[in-house]
Parts: structure tokens; sequence; C-alpha cells
């Protein structure tokens, strides 16, 4: 699966360094996304000011046929970039399609005056959420697990609610396989927890709980946690594993983080 994306850069205005003219400074920008991204749905633009002129970025945008709409970084104030400086600009996505093959063009605007640009992007973000679309949108034909609740357990553990919910029509079935751990929780049974639960649409819904102890207990890594409590779930549907990421609400993610700090001892049970 290739996919590509562009990057638009509206009004981007030329800082002149002299009462004479400049050349229009040219950018090259790339696609990145890194390990804070992943829970709050985003991606950063990183864009890289290669000539000898400053410039000024006011507004940027992502599209690719990959995303639902157009992905716009929500510029809080102008950043100007002097010549050879790199900035990320953060940009939230929206929602990912399933997609065979993703091409796009962008603009930069400099000055007035729209200029083409394309975002390179080497680590395949773009094709990587679409995959994971594509997985997620075969799995929910099925079936939808969520992560709906967590509440203490024996022992210092906590118990994971996982919600099951099949298709009200359709046919086929899936087999939820395993639950896999993160860099914060764990699971009673080791890095994995196996499921073994074969759901066919139509079924019932119905409720999983998994036993989840700390991977670790340092205070700091479970205050700037970003992605611990992210899950995978791993999958069978029509004779293909898939893994997607387990759907879970902010409260959700709160409560497994006060639970973790808890079963650590570092907060008391009131």
């Amino acid at each position: 699966m290739v996919a590509s994306a562009a990057l638009t850069l509206l009004s981007a205005a030329l800082v002149a360094c002299s009462a004479t003219t400049s050349p229009a400074p040219s950018l090259d920008v790339a696609l990145v996304r890194q390990r804070g991204d992943i829970a709050v749905d985003r991606v950063q633009l990183r864009v890289t000011n290669t000539s000898t002129s400053s410039a000024t970025v006011t507004a940027a945008s992502l599209f690719s046929p990959v995303l639902e709409v157009p992905a716009d970084w929500d510029a809080e104030r102008p950043t100007t970039l002097a010549p050879g400086r790199t900035v990320d600009l953060p940009v939230l996505l929206p929602a990912v399609r399933c997609v065979d093959e993703a091409a796009a063009a962008g603009t930069v605007t400099i000055d007035g005056t729209p200029t083409t640009v394309s975002v390179v992007d080497a680590l395949h973000v773009l094709a990587r959420l679409s995959a994971t679309a594509c997985d997620q949108d075969d799995l929910e034909s099925v079936v939808r697990v969520t992560a709906s609740g967590a509440e203490s357990g024996p022992d210092g553990s906590i118990v994971l609610h996982l919600a099951v919910e099949p298709a009200r029509t359709g046919e086929g079935s899936a087999e939820l396989v395993a639950l896999r751990g993160t860099v914060l929780l764990r699971f009673a049974s080791g890095s994995e927890a196996p499921l073994n639960v074969t759901v066919a649409a139509g079924d019932a819904p119905s409720r999983i709980d998994v036993t989840v102890v700390p991977q670790r207990c340092d205070a700091h890594a479970i205050a700037e946690d970003k992605v611990g409590t992210l899950f995978d779930l791993v999958a069978r549907v029509d004779e293909r594993e898939v893994v997607i990421p387990l759907d879970r609400s902010k409260d959700v993610a709160d409560a497994l983080l006060v639970l973790t700090a808890r079963a650590c001892g570092l907060i008391s049970a009131g």
C-alpha cells in the first residue's frame, strides 16, 4: 500500500531582510509521527527552510485521499523560519479511510503567490494509518470492541472491562485472539492476555474482563504517560490476522492511570 500526502501552507509571508527584494524561500516538508502524537491522533508537518531568505508560515493543511477531509495546523501564532531552520507543525487527524493507493499535491503561498510542494512520507505514516483503518473496517463489520471501564482488582491488580458489541446484521465471524500490553501495563499472564473468544454478527453484546498489572511504577512514567493505556487488540477475520488499537475514551485512560498509581502505592485508595 503506497501513500503520500501534500501540504498547503497558506499566507506564508516573506520576511524582508533588506530594502531589496529577496528570492522567495523554498521549503522542504516531511510527514512524521512522534510517540506523543499517537494517543491524540496527530501527526507533524516537519517544515525546513532550505533557502537563504526567512519565511513566516501562518497556516498549513495536510491533504490526502487517506484523510476524510484536509487536516489543518491549528496555528496559535505565525511561525518564522530563518534560513536552514526546521519546525514541526502539529496537525490533528480527521477520520482516516481505507484506500488502496493515495497520492496528492499541495501548494505553498508566499507573499500571495501559490507554489506547489510535495510532502515526503518516508516513514509511510499515511500508508500505516490506512492499513489500520482497513483492519478496523474488516473487524467492525463483525464486531466492535472497546475498553469500557476499569476498576481495582485483588492483590493490587486492575480489572479492565472490554465491551464486545457484535454487528446487528451481516455475515461472518471474528476471533478475538489476544490483548497486547503496553510500556506501562501488562497482564497477569504476561505481555499478552489470551482472549480466545469467537463472535459472529448478530450475537448478543457481552463483556470480557482482563486482569492488568503495572509494568513499571516510577512516578514520572505514570505522570508523563503518552501511550501506556493504548493496548493493541489482536483478532482474526476471514483467516487474516489484524492488529488494531483498542478503542478507549479519555475517561478510561485517566482511570487506568489513577489505578496504576494506586496499585504502585503512589496514592492511597481513598
